[in-house]
């Protein structure tokens, strides 16, 4: 597990999924520590929704986020950056896990936004998931908010 303190480094053109592999074991870990037996966890049809509140889309992830949770969500983005709207918040209050395909699903999503010259704001994280999203690298890719209030402030002034 040494090697986990450092974070991964994605490109463009990296296969996401393969690189994120060997966090399987890191995401195991992450659901026994908070004590959630993996077969007890609700499945959501998708643990995301897309509303847009002061002008800015926000994605909210619920419940337990994996590649077939987040089934669509690189597509759905990408149409909204299609559209303008590559100034986005992704709020993780309500998710109580994520694993390491959810992780790839996501990583895909904000490589699109960065194409897009676009900018994400991450609020919402718990200790845990603030550890886990360091050591993958998504903090390259995004600026960290600690909650949603703190994330418009951002793409507000961002605007300005």
């Amino acid at each position: 597990m040494a090697n986990l303190a450092k974070p991964l480094n994605i490109e463009k053109g990296d296969d996401v999924q393969e690189k994120f592999s060997k966090f399987f074991t890191f995401a195991r870990i992450m659901v026994k520590s908070r004590k959630i037996p993996i077969r007890e966890l609700k499945m959501a049809a998708l643990a995301y929704t897309i509303t847009e509140e002061k002008g800015f889309p926000i994605v909210r992830f619920q419940n337990y986020c994996t590649n077939e949770t987040l089934e669509g969500l690189a597509t759905k983005v990408g149409n909204l950056c299609d559209k303008d709207k590559s100034r986005l918040i992704f709020d993780f209050t309500s998710c109580e896990v994520i694993n390491s395909l959810g992780m790839a699903a996501l990583l895909e999503t904000l490589m699109i936004v960065q194409d897009y010259e676009g900018r994400v704001i991450i609020s919402g994280l718990n200790a845990i998931q603030q550890k886990f999203f360091g050591l993958t690298g998504v903090f390259s890719l995004s600026t960290q908010a600690e909650n949603i209030d703190k994330a418009f402030e951002l793409l507000q002034s961002a605007q300005a």
